[in-house]
């Protein structure tokens, strides 16, 4: 069984919402400000300063046999980022099936092998699997173009302005044009209807890491929905979407993520690298009042040591609202009833949201604020 509201909802004085937009209407109705509780109850049982025993390639193991005890057909979605990259290591190097990576392309839109989410995909994605296909022959590598699901999904009536309710952080056209894959594919609606389990897994996501009054904690920030979406957080999808590893059914791994980096950070010296007082919004060390920071490069070499550091990954988006992979969306003619439809939604977001929420009110790319859970303490 997984645990039920493992995605996170948010907390209005005794009411429930899985929808943060719904939140944000409740507190400017009551003045009660949000919680975002992201399993609380399971995480509290766990004694966060002690480090699990385990090798963290042991506890990856460890969650990918789970899940391949859970579900009939487990579907990676992957970039071949660091983040997916691990995931899939996590299976193949263990000897543990995995049946099926999907990657997502926008090459019918644009023509662009090379652009921001080609690039990802052609370059490192596809070869990476096809080399792994000649050891795993019954690997699936399913290419999911984007553009018709972007443009189905807008152009339809259900949209209208509800669709800003179904996503949490990020309202670029793509994320929320994912919702339902599951029900979006042939072949995955096929083993729905035979009673299969499928389950869509997200490589989900890199730890925290604070450095406040000289304790080091993890804490977790709301953007979930860049997978799952508010549709699978209320649980009412015929499939499961899982994360692999904010997962509540083994908090050891980022238990013992955070101990990793906090270790690291602890023995750092000036001239170390990955370390810099560059911001980097992940890992930090604060040194007479002066925060040291943890590089993304330096993340992945102490959390996924068998990642190939410099392999090509594609940026992440600088905007929640409008992303790089939608510049080809955004450039349609004015009359696209798709894009229209997207425009109005942001537009009555904008419009519904109180500027406490917008981290800059001037700016509609600048999206909502973040919700952060409580803090884990690792020392």
């Amino acid at each position: 069984m997984t645990t039920p509201d493992r995605f996170g909802y948010y907390r209005v004085g005794d009411l429930k919402f899985y929808s943060k937009l719904e939140a944000i209407e409740m507190h400017a109705r009551t003045g009660i400000h949000p919680h975002w509780d992201f399993n609380e109850a399971v995480f509290d049982s766990y004694d966060w300063t002690v480090e699990p025993k385990e090798d963290i390639l042991e506890l990856y193991r460890q969650r990918a046999q789970q899940l391949r005890e859970r579900y009939d057909h487990i579907v990676l979605i992957y970039s071949g980022g660091a983040d997916s990259e691990t995931v899939l290591q996590s299976f193949v190097n263990n000897d543990i099936r995995l049946d099926e990576v999907a990657s997502y392309v926008n090459y019918s839109a644009t023509g662009d092998r090379n652009n921001t989410l080609n690039g990802e995909i052609f370059d490192n994605a596809i070869p990476r699997i096809k080399q792994l296909q000649e050891t795993c022959p019954w690997m699936t590598h399913r290419i999911i173009d984007l553009r018709d699901l972007q443009l189905d999904y807008f152009a339809s009536p259900v949209a209208q302005f509800d669709w800003i309710y179904g996503t949490n952080t990020f309202f670029n056209s793509n994320v929320i044009a994912r919702e339902s894959l599951g029900t979006k594919i042939k072949e995955w609606r096929d083993l729905i209807d035979q009673g299969k389990r499928l389950c869509l897994l997200w490589g989900l996501d890199k730890p925290r890491i604070c450095h406040e009054n000289g304790k080091f904690l993890v804490k977790f920030i709301d953007i979930v929905d860049n997978g799952p979406t508010v549709k699978s957080f209320t649980g009412e999808l015929p499939y499961s979407d899982e994360i692999f590893f904010w997962t509540p059914d083994l908090p050891k791994i980022v238990i013992k993520q955070g101990h990793l980096i906090k270790n690291h950070l602890n023995n750092y010296t000036f001239t170390s690298p990955f370390i810099s007082e560059q911001r980097s919004d992940l890992a930090y060390k604060e040194v007479e009042g002066r925060r040291h920071w943890l590089s993304n490069h330096g993340l992945h070499a102490i959390i996924y040591p068998n990642y190939r550091i410099g392999t090509l990954t594609a940026p992440k988006p600088a905007s929640t609202v409008f992303s790089p992979r939608d510049v080809w969306f955004n450039k349609m003619e004015s009359s696209n009833r798709a894009l229209q439809v997207w425009k109005m939604g942001v537009d009555k977001l904008w419009e519904t949201i109180p500027d406490y929420w917008k981290n800059d009110p001037a700016q509609v790319g600048s999206g909502l604020k973040a919700c952060w859970s409580k803090n884990y303490y690792l020392d």
